[in-house]
């Protein structure tokens, strides 16, 4: 790339070196009749264009495969290892995420796990406790079932009362009568 750009360079002041050789010098008391015609600056500017035309396909077939050699050499002396370690690291650095991603999913399965057993023993325990109620329950209505037949038994059975009285303190007379006869007050008979 350096190359093709000094021997442009060089192409450059080679024609400006040309072009001042053809100039008449002259000093400042030129006329302008001394000056060339314009016609013979065209033909000049021609033929410049010309050679500038030639060495501009000259560097058309030459720059691309200049450019093409200064960049795979600046890619292969300068790129390649510093591209390499970049990669290394790209490389370390996903592995490391991919590590904690595999961390971070079992911890998700292990956690998901436990409560996955804390629910089946939440409904086991559930399950026993509602089975004891159950059978509480079922002991209960067959002691009420008993109970109802005893009593159903007893009410097919005549029924019998008992009245008790009440009993005195002392002899008792049997002849005397059980209506109870209000005697007279002694202190009113006076």
């Amino acid at each position: 790339m350096a190359e093709a750009e000094a021997q442009l360079y060089r192409r450059i002041q080679e024609l400006r070196a040309r072009a001042r050789a053809e100039r008449p010098s002259g000093g400042p008391g030129d006329t302008p009749a001394a000056m060339p015609d314009l016609r013979t600056i065209l033909a000049r500017a021609e033929a410049n264009v010309g050679e500038l035309r030639q060495t501009a396909a000259a560097l058309e077939q030459s720059l691309p495969e200049a450019v093409e050699r200064a960049v795979e050499r600046s890619m292969d002396e300068r790129a390649t290892p510093r591209r390499l370690a970049e990669l290394r690291e790209l490389v370390r650095s996903l592995a490391g995420q991919m590590e904690q991603v595999n961390r971070d999913l079992l911890a998700e399965r292990l956690g998901r796990i436990e409560d996955l057993e804390l629910l089946v023993d939440l409904i086991s325990s559930g399950m026993a406790a509602l089975r004891q109620d159950v059978a509480d329950v079922s002991g209960t209505i067959s002691r009420m079932n008993s109970s109802v037949t005893g009593v159903a038994a007893r009410l097919d059975q005549p029924l019998q009362v008992t009245v008790e009285r009440p009993r005195q303190s002392g002899v008792r007379d049997l002849f005397r009568s059980t209506e109870s006869h209000e005697e007279p007050n002694p202190s009113s008979r006076a």
